[in-house]
Formats: structure tokens, sequence, C-alpha cells
């Protein structure tokens, strides 16, 4: 029997200074997954990138707008 998972919410407090930091490392590795996915030839590992950067411009949007 497979076990089924929920999501989950997190509240997380930042200083700007923290949340500035965070959202330059994020941005980071963001292009740096772009870069990664053009250079990728296996489709399974192209589609596992494009997921981490959806995931990531998300975060990213997230904290644009706080």
């Amino acid at each position: 029997m497979a076990a089924v998972s929920t999501p989950s919410e997190l509240t997380l407090t930042l200083t700007g200074e923290e949340r500035d930091l965070l959202l330059n490392f994020l941005e980071q590795a963001f292009r740096d997954k772009q870069v990664e996915e053009h250079r990728t030839d296996a489709l399974a590992f192209r589609e596992h990138l494009q997921r981490q950067e959806a995931l990531m411009q998300g975060l990213i949007n997230k904290l644009r707008q706080s």
C-alpha cells in the first residue's frame, strides 16, 4: 500500500536582509539550472530540471512579492 502525503504549509519570518540574500541565492541557482538544462541531452533529467526550475521560479515570485 502506498503512503499518501499531504502538502504542508510553512511560515517563515525573514528580515529584509535575509529575504534579499535568499532571493539572490535562488536567482543564481535558477540561472545555473537553466544553463544545466540547456546542456542536458537526457530527456528524463531535462524534465527533472524543468520541475526544479518551476519550483524555484515560484519561490522567487513569492519572495519578490513580499
